[in-house]
């Protein structure tokens, strides 16, 4: 865990399911029943006008991109710069992304990651750990 880092709401109204499926320890996003669209983040109705239901995913991605942060945007990241984010995109739908830390094992921190390690379509996998007592978060595992 990073002291003094900024957590997010967990306040959304249509966020539930993506935050009770973190809380067990996996990956749930929303799919929608009439087109079979996949959406993150989460939203009140899929785009063609289909109702949208939480369902498990397989945490399984591939390194769509990724950036090295030089300067902190907040000042709890600061002991960590340089460190590098990367955006995953899951399996089950191209365009299903998410932005995240890297790391190699579970409890690295955020900086373990070089980017002399990533190449844009290695696998990835999630890694859901606890960023504060009551927030779980997915890091993306070089696979």
């Amino acid at each position: 865990m990073i002291d003094a880092i900024p957590l997010p709401s967990r306040e959304g109204a249509f966020e539930q399911g993506f935050w009770a499926a973190l809380d067990e320890g996996r990956l749930a996003h929303q799919h929608c029943n009439a087109c079979s669209r996949w959406h993150f983040p989460p939203r009140w109705r899929c785009s063609c006008g289909g109702a949208l239901a939480y369902r498990p995913v397989s945490g399984r991605a591939r390194l769509w991109s990724w950036t090295v942060v030089h300067a902190p945007v907040l000042p709890a990241f600061a002991p960590f710069t340089p460190y590098v984010v990367g955006i995953a995109e899951l399996d089950e739908a191209p365009g299903l992304r998410m932005v995240g830390s890297l790391i190699v094992d579970e409890g690295d921190p955020i900086d373990r990651v070089q980017p002399d390690q990533l190449t844009i379509g290695m696998p990835l996998i999630a890694s859901i750990s606890r960023i504060a007592a009551d927030v779980a978060w997915p890091s993306w595992k070089l696979a």
